[in-house]
């Protein structure tokens, strides 16, 4: 049980149970971005979306979003992308030349259902002595990662995981819903579409369809 201020709205408060303070704390804490760093996001969901606000409130100087869904990279400028790729090759190269050959400093995936090959990525568009943050879920059966260990070493990257964005719920949430009132914080943006008890199951189609940010 978490107190919250009487007069926020609990669809609101909802957003910050799981989702947005995931976000969040992938990039403010776990990730710790810094003023000027260069950000790579893989994923602009509902917890992908939160951590692009997340880098960009940190002070990031780049926010780049990796998102095949076109109105999901749309959507992300709105709320602090600089730039957005549909696929990882694309990001690579204008990564490589917005940082001058340096790479991100942090990159946090949060697909929907991580795969092995989404690390390799990650690592690949992470520059030396850069951290990926793995926030995205994957099967629990699922132990195949592609790595390069001569770069890992030698580039000296660092693979972080992450749950709940590192943070205490005790204390994260009202501190980002005291952001949110005072208009630091997009939540109620957050909400692209509302759906009746009797339309749950549009609700979940909508949501693997990339319909949403959140429903």
């Amino acid at each position: 049980m978490v107190r919250i201020e009487p007069d926020i709205p609990l669809e609101v408060a909802a957003l910050v149970g799981c989702g947005v303070t995931t976000g969040w704390g992938s990039a403010s804490k776990v990730a710790a971005v810094r003023p000027g760093e260069t950000v790579v996001v893989m994923g602009a969901g509902g917890v992908g979306m939160n951590a692009v606000q997340g880098a960009a409130a940190a002070g990031a100087r780049h926010v780049v979003v990796v998102e095949p869904v076109a109105h999901k990279r749309d959507w992300a400028r709105t709320y602090g992308a600089t730039h957005s790729f549909a696929t990882a090759e694309e990001a690579t190269a204008a990564v490589n030349e917005l940082t001058w050959g340096r790479m991100a400093d942090k990159t946090i995936i949060t697909v929907g259902d991580i795969q092995g090959e989404d690390i390799h990525a990650a690592l690949g568009l992470t520059g030396k002595g850069g951290r990926a943050v793995v926030t995205g879920m994957g099967n629990y059966a699922n132990v195949d990662v592609k790595l390069n260990l001569f770069e890992l070493t030698l580039l000296q990257k660092d693979l972080q995981g992450a749950i709940f964005g590192g943070l205490s719920p005790r204390a994260a949430i009202p501190e980002l819903l005291a952001l949110y009132q005072h208009g630091q914080l997009k939540l109620d943006e957050l909400v692209t579409n509302r759906y009746s008890l009797e339309e749950i199951n549009k609700g979940y189609q909508d949501m693997r369809d990339g319909e949403n940010i959140r429903g």
